[in-house]
């Protein structure tokens, strides 16, 4: 499960805007980019990969932003 505000928080950190990452990722629709991040579609692995060079993610990052269980969001 993603977390949302994390990577949302990665994202700004970065300075990027949500128009380019989806461009860096090849994701044409915003509605697709909003539903991966809140969880109604999952991130392939190659957009994790490439999200964790674009937003210079360390490995804690990427498990804390990727692979975080449901439980521990709430």
């Amino acid at each position: 499960m993603t977390n949302t505000q994390q990577l949302r928080k990665a994202i700004k950190d970065a300075g990027l805007k949500i128009y380019a990452v989806m461009d860096a990722l090849g994701i044409s629709s915003y509605t697709t980019m909003r539903d991966k991040i809140n969880n109604v579609k999952s991130f392939t692995v190659r957009e994790i990969e490439i999200l964790c060079v674009l937003l210079h993610l360390t490995n804690v990052q990427r498990e804390q932003i990727f692979f975080t269980e449901e439980t521990e969001l709430n």
